[in-house]
């Protein structure tokens, strides 16, 4: 059987440097330390590989790719913004240049990120990244962009009703599972099971496949969810919540925070003298949730790797355009369980 030719990504990955750093070991131009370039050069030449067409991008035209965010919680969506940063770092040399808008919502409204689909429509960029927008009115705008010859990539959500070419997001039905699965592990020896779950917006289509999915693993591993509160991605509005429910449940045995938005409820937890004896599961890893972990607060927390589906979605959709191999369907970032014996390596 034929070995499978090496390419630029198995020389990069193999040597542990950026595919840009490859590609310029092969223009004497470049500005590349000379013992890297004869890494580089020896290697290929080992594998016998040939800079590919990526290298013809630098006679050809610039691609311009445009990226909206419009979402709630910013240390969730900062991830996948240095996500795309990075993947449009390592692109630089191939003649790509990104437009990025990072609108709040709570801050920014709708009409102002709709509008910015516009421009990006007006402009004629080759390619938009839509990110945290799962309303109607951005299908309408999304299929404006790709009858236009636009190519569009969603992350976060779907919009599988859209003509977008491609999403990257968490598998929400793997999480929501999981976390069932945590919480009734973490109770496994206790007679009461009671277990609220606090939400995020829970308009959100994300949000809705998490607690049908928590919902449905509950019956599966044995919880007994008393209670669902929306805390609508705004740190009051959960404070509020995580007040309310012990004020209708005292006896509450486990929790399960499916939005970032889950600081108020350890501070919460940190104020009542039996903070640490309620079974909890958080969502992602960031500084403020650091703390909890280490001090037995948040016994998990489920991480959806958003800095690779932003690294991901950028890099998909400028090498669809830049070699003309459309991507379709949905990219699935891995989800993983972090505790205070491993959350040295996500710090």
């Amino acid at each position: 059987m034929q070995e499978k030719r090496k390419t630029i990504y198995d020389i990069a990955a193999e040597l542990g440097v950026s595919i840009a750093a490859v590609s310029r070991a092969f223009d004497p131009s470049s500005k590349l330390s000379r013992e890297k370039r004869d890494l580089i050069l020896a290697t290929a030449k080992k594998y016998g590989y040939t800079p590919n067409k990526m290298a013809s991008r630098l006679s050809m035209n610039e691609i311009k790719i445009g990226v909206v965010n419009f979402s709630y919680i910013k240390v969730y969506y900062s991830e996948i913004i240095e996500g795309i940063k990075d993947a449009w770092n390592n692109l630089k040399d191939y003649k790509v240049d990104c437009d990025m808008r990072i609108l709040q919502r709570g801050e920014n409204t709708m009409e102002e990120a709709l509008a910015v689909l516009d421009e990006f429509y007006a402009n004629h960029y080759d390619g938009v990244i839509i990110s945290g927008m799962y309303e109607d009115c951005v299908v309408t705008k999304v299929n404006k962009l790709v009858e236009a010859g636009i190519r569009v990539a969603t992350l976060q959500y779907d919009l599988g009703n859209s003509k977008r070419h491609f999403s990257c997001l968490s598998n929400y039905n793997v999480i929501g599972e999981m976390a069932a699965q945590l919480c009734g592990m973490l109770l496994r020896d206790v007679k009461n099971r009671k277990t609220v779950m606090f939400t995020g917006n829970k308009v959100s289509p994300t949000h809705q496949t998490l607690i049908e999915a928590f919902c449905n693993g509950a019956k599966k591993y044995n919880v007994d969810i008393v209670d669902i509160y929306d805390t609508r991605d705004d740190p009051e509005c959960a404070r509020e919540m995580v007040i309310k429910a012990f004020g209708e449940y005292p006896d509450i045995a486990a929790i399960y925070a499916s939005s970032a938005n889950s600081v108020p409820i350890c501070r919460y937890l940190e104020g009542i003298e039996h903070g640490k004896d309620i079974a909890f599961v958080a969502s992602d890893v960031f500084p403020d949730l650091h703390p909890y972990i280490e001090n037995g607060y948040i016994d998990a927390t489920i991480y959806q790797e958003p800095y690779k589906m932003g690294y991901v979605a950028f890099d998909k959709l400028y090498h669809s355009l830049a070699d003309n191999e459309v991507t379709r369907g949905i990219i699935m970032s891995t989800p993983r369980v972090v505790m205070s014996s491993n959350l040295y390596y996500y710090k």
